[in-house]
């Protein structure tokens, strides 16, 4: 794709969706001209190393989800990309995981990269970006890019265990990543659900980052109270049921309004594995980049399979829509306890999957 379709592809999107009525994020649309100028900048800037997107796999700890080894090679083989987490706070992941892999500091962070990169993997990096120390987190953001992160996702929620900051802190965050890396891809993590998006302070965070990665976990947020609370925001469920196709559609437009690119992150413990044919294909057909499966520890090969097969750029094998009369809905956590790329980690004595599959484990992250 030429620079020019790349600048351009945000805004047709915008302008598909400017029509629609949103309930979140209106701040986003008082944006100073001198941020959004910034974001040009860094667009520029980012298009001149840019390399053919894959969609990816995120990694939460290697005690949890697998060998660094057995992952690179399972991904490997299949085309995709791998996004690895580093720290939770300023606290790197060698605090709650216990495998020798895990994330020490920036040195590690060259390890891991260079052995996913070795292995034909594009390696990115996440983070829960809490507030508690914003200068630090900043910091250690800046490094974990240095250290050979093609991007940096920042998993922002407004939950127990995440953002604690006010405001000033994520400006003051934002100001300092930006002062150590002003080029560098940082994009955020977030529940999109409408009635939660501004829960954490997006204006703020949206004028420092690239990207949004929407959490749309189908089976999770397909309960009765979300149902109602989507409809109340003004975007009744078709059929009375949540679907993969409508999380993208309603997110598209909810996210609309902020004008960053939209990696939709799709739930890889769906208790139907068909239905993420759906997903993909909606997300290529609201022209996302490419997306994402949380994460490599429940995810089954048939669902990576499909991924490594349609890679993004081209459209995806379409499946047929799903269903949406039947009017029930999956015996699912609640939405207190949703599956989520975010949940603060423990160390935790799972199984570690082999490198081709992984065993589905329903209900939230541990």
């Amino acid at each position: 794709m030429t620079l020019e379709g790349i600048l351009r592809r945000p805004l047709d999107r915008r302008r598909f969706l400017v029509g629609a009525g949103v309930t979140a994020g209106a701040a986003a649309l008082t944006l100073a001209n001198t941020q959004c100028d910034a974001a040009l900048v860094r667009k520029i800037q980012q298009s001149k190393t840019a390399v053919p997107p894959k969609h990816l796999v995120w990694v939460w700890q290697f005690s949890a989800d697998g060998r660094a080894q057995q992952i690179a090679s399972a991904l490997g083989s299949r085309g995709l990309g791998v996004i690895v987490k580093t720290h939770d706070g300023i606290e790197w992941m060698s605090k709650y995981d216990n495998a020798a892999e895990a994330i020490s500091g920036p040195a590690q962070v060259q390890n891991i990269a260079q052995l996913f990169e070795r292995a034909g993997v594009p390696f990115h990096a996440w983070a829960v970006v809490k507030g508690v120390d914003p200068v630090a987190e900043a910091q250690m953001a800046a490094a974990v890019l240095a250290a050979g992160a093609r991007s940096l996702v920042l998993d922002l929620e407004g939950s127990a265990g995440f953002w604690v900051g006010s405001t000033a802190d994520a400006a003051r965050f934002g100001s300092e990543l930006r002062t150590r890396t002003p080029f560098g891809r940082v994009d955020i993590s977030i529940d999109p659900r409408p009635w939660r998006v501004n829960l954490v302070p997006m204006t703020e965070f949206v004028a420092a980052t690239d990207g949004i990665w929407p959490q749309l976990y189908w089976d999770t947020f397909d309960t009765p109270e979300n149902v109602s609370r989507y409809g109340g925001s003004g975007y009744p469920p078709p059929g009375g049921t949540i679907t993969p196709e409508f999380l993208i559609d309603t997110t598209m437009q909810v996210l609309a309004p902020y004008n960053r690119a939209i990696i939709p992150v799709g739930q890889g413990a769906a208790s139907d594995p068909s239905t993420w044919p759906p997903f993909t294909h909606e997300a290529w057909r609201m022209q996302t980049p490419f997306v994402s499966v949380w994460r490599y520890g429940v995810t089954v090969a048939q669902t990576l399979d499909y991924l490594g097969a349609n890679p993004p750029g081209r459209e995806p094998a379409a499946p047929p829509p799903t269903p949406t009369a039947t009017g029930t809905h999956s015996p699912t956590p609640s939405p207190t306890s949703t599956t989520r790329a975010t949940r603060t980690p423990t160390v935790t004595s799972t199984p570690t999957p082999t490198s081709t599959t992984a065993t589905v484990t329903p209900g939230p992250t541990p």
